[in-house]
């Protein structure tokens, strides 16, 4: 396995990083506007679920009572007076009368207990919607850092034009080591020097 440089693991990790911001702003972004609605609507909708809620517990009380009271109210109180007076009890017959005492008080409980899942369902959807909401609220921040984030990778690339996009850094120029360089007049002395004098 070759050894990489800090140099590439870094470029690397830059454009893996490039790559994950995208796919999140794609995914986010029709979330995002899918949960953005107007601030008037929300609440508006929220106060409807208020007013239902509170509007389902009080009938349901309401109801409750209505049904211990139910013998004493005028039109139901008949009920008793027929189930109590014997001859109109023999002519309706005691089973049918029963059956129908019954399923007055049954109709009426079974309709006090939708009302109280309704108030129940109204505050469960109150309480979803202020979740969606502020889902919202973060999702669109979250877009916005990862918007942020993109500008300054591409100001990066822009500036040190990194081969992300087929743009490649022009090679930088090797300086030699100062000893190194070569003196043309040194060379020349040297080799003045250097050669033997003639016999005369």
């Amino acid at each position: 396995m070759a050894l990489t440089t800090l140099k590439d693991d870094l470029l690397q990790e830059f454009r893996e990083e490039r790559i994950m911001i995208n796919e999140q702003i794609e995914l986010l972004d029709p979330l995002a506007t899918s949960l953005r609605k107007p601030a008037a609507i929300r609440l508006l909708s929220s106060g409807t679920l208020i007013i239902t809620e509170i509007s389902c517990y009080i009938i349901s009380l309401g109801g409750i009572a209505f049904i211990s009271f139910m013998h004493e109210i005028y039109p139901f109180s008949i009920m008793g007076d027929m189930f109590y007076n014997a001859e109109l009890r023999n002519k309706a017959g005691n089973l049918n009368l029963l059956y129908f005492i019954l399923g007055v008080y049954g109709i009426t409980a079974i309709s006090v207990i939708l009302l109280f899942i309704i108030g129940r369902m109204a505050r469960e959807i109150r309480l979803k919607n202020d979740i969606l909401h502020v889902a919202g609220k973060d999702i669109k921040t979250i877009i916005g850092q990862h918007l942020e984030r993109k500008a300054a990778h591409d100001t990066i690339e822009q500036r040190h034009m990194l081969g992300l996009s087929g743009i490649s850094m022009p090679p930088a120029k090797q300086k030699a080591p100062v000893h190194e360089v070569i003196n043309p007049a040194y060379e020349q002395v040297h080799t003045f020097n250097a050669q033997p004098v003639p016999n005369i």
